[in-house]
């Protein structure tokens, strides 16, 4: 799998930073957390749920509760 950055990185409060992540040939999107290392491991549906999510994820929801997902 190769991942490349699909959004800008983003600064949470706590000081993390966070992006949004594809790999098109394997049709895979995910979100990237510098402080919840677990984050990687959510799949989503398309590059705009990702990049949505991380931007949800950075500003509003560190825990991520409110995230849907697959």
């Amino acid at each position: 799998m190769s991942f490349e950055r699909i959004s800008k990185i983003m600064e949470a409060p706590d000081g993390s930073f966070v992006y949004a992540e594809a790999d098109r040939k394997a049709n895979a999107f995910r979100v990237v957390c510098s402080g919840c290392p677990d984050l990687q491991g959510t799949p989503y549906n398309s590059g705009a749920g990702a990049i949505l999510a991380a931007s949800y994820h950075s500003e509003h929801d560190p825990s991520q509760k409110h995230i849907p997902t697959r």
